[in-house]
């Protein structure tokens, strides 16, 4: 398949613009465009553009997202904080969440935001990482509510959503910093509807069959021959049971702390609610900022470059290859392949939009 590139700044603006065409304030529009730009600079493809219109803007239209919402504190005391994002979207919700964790932690320590009657809120990383320029500890996490899509360990019907985690931290010596951005599965489910667009096949171990067979084929993910398994695999002696383990603790944080759906409540009524949970710690509160920096700086030095075996890759630490993404997709412009490109030529034209110019790899 063709791919292409758009530059950076000229595809920014066009999500904002999508956004506005749905009926987002200028304001709301680019803070939300903001989210799925990070994705998109950063390498995370699944999580950017591509969702612009089948989750954003077709979920607006469609009235499981309101444009309109007025997102409310229902509880604020301490350290701690629950904001009900009233359907709204949750690229907004997310950001006004991670916000006033940071501003708790810097009077606090620690501060705690949790998110109710939310929808999608994109990249994990996007919301961990907005703790690094205050020299913080950011921590994301979100659930699917009650639409689960995985199956840990064989099960029959799906339990759990992709439910990710991210966890950020800075350096000291402006190296780059540790940003992990998991899902809880062994892929998102966005990276097989990715191989689908694409006509790609997928690893083995992405998807299994009734029979425990692994399969390659992404369309069996949508056709459900073949189910998303949770980080691990499908086996309990592969590791399964960890991400299983993990996934709950997401739903418990995301779900039921936040007062959310979770992933049991596959029959509820009305919007679904998605639960967001975050988390941000201030190293200052608990003993010398620059000696925590300093151990980061450290830590971060021994694995970066580390001397692996001649079959393996250069070693790096999650964060390191998003940032050299960052640096080629910003000279050079975002990578998109064509159908993708006809897809956003398609919101263009349905809400007369100028279409992004590209060129061709």
């Amino acid at each position: 398949m063709d791919e292409y590139k758009v530059e950076a700044s000229a595809l920014h603006a066009f999500i904002v613009a999508s956004f506005r065409a749905v009926g987002f304030s200028a304001a709301k529009a680019t803070r939300a465009a903001n989210v799925l730009h990070y994705a998109d600079l950063h390498g995370h493809d699944t999580h950017g553009v591509a969702n612009l219109a089948n989750i954003y803007l077709d979920g607006t239209t469609a009235g499981e997202i309101d444009a309109q919402a007025e997102e409310c504190w229902v509880s604020d005391r301490g350290a701690c904080a629950t904001l009900d994002a009233q359907g709204g979207l949750g690229l907004l919700a997310g950001q006004t969440a991670m916000s006033h964790a940071l501003e708790k932690a810097q009077e606090f320590g620690v501060g705690c935001s949790v998110v109710r009657n939310s929808s999608h809120f994109g990249a994990a990383g996007f919301y961990a990482s907005m703790a690094l320029d205050q020299g913080l500890i950011g921590m994301a996490m979100t659930n699917l509510g009650g639409e689960p899509v995985a199956h840990p360990l064989g099960s029959v019907a799906p339990l759990l959503g992709t439910n990710p985690i991210s966890f950020a931290t800075q350096s000291s010596k402006g190296n780059v910093p540790f940003v992990l951005d998991m899902s809880t599965t062994v892929c998102a489910s966005g990276k097989l509807k990715q191989a689908l667009r694409l006509d790609k096949q997928i690893p083995d171990g992405w998807l299994v069959d009734k029979y425990g067979r692994s399969s390659n084929n992404p369309q069996n993910y949508l056709d459900g021959k073949a189910s998303l398994p949770m980080l691990g695999g499908a086996l309990a002696d592969q590791g399964g049971h960890k991400g299983l383990g993990l996934g709950v603790m997401v739903e418990v944080l995301c779900g039921a702390l936040a007062g959310a759906h979770t992933s049991a409540m596959k029959q509820a009524q009305g919007r679904n609610s998605v639960g967001h949970f975050f988390l941000a710690i201030n190293p200052g509160f608990f003993g010398s900022a620059s000696s925590f920096t300093e151990s980061i700086d450290a830590l971060l030095a021994t694995i970066s470059g580390a001397e692996v075996h001649s079959a393996y890759a250069p070693l790096m630490y999650p964060g390191q290859p998003d940032a050299i993404t960052k640096a080629e997709r910003l000279a050079h412009g975002i990578p998109l392949d064509s159908a993708l490109l006809s897809q956003l030529d398609g919101i263009a034209d349905k809400y007369e939009l100028a279409t992004l110019k590209r060129a061709a790899e």
